[in-house]
């Protein structure tokens, strides 16, 4: 049995933007229904970019200790 939902209008066009060729009953389903794996690469993008930021940060250090190496090498 379908439930009557009252969708304002510009929802209905902004889906349609991502499902062109849909009519607007379509688009909508199309934009809820690939709602949750758009999440789920949301989350893994922002884990990822948490891991490339810590590996950034642990280049940087090498870099530094690296640095100090060489000035110590070019001290001697």
């Amino acid at each position: 049995m379908r439930t009557p939902l009252e969708i304002p209008d510009h929802l209905v066009k902004q889906s349609q933007l991502y499902a062109p060729s849909r009519d607007a009953l379509d688009a909508v389903c199309h934009v809820l229904q690939d709602y949750p794996r758009l999440v789920a690469e949301s989350r893994k993008m922002r884990a990822r970019l948490a891991d490339i930021d810590n590996e950034s940060a642990d280049l940087d250090q090498l870099i530094s200790n690296l640095q100090q190496i060489a000035r110590s090498i070019l001290d001697l």
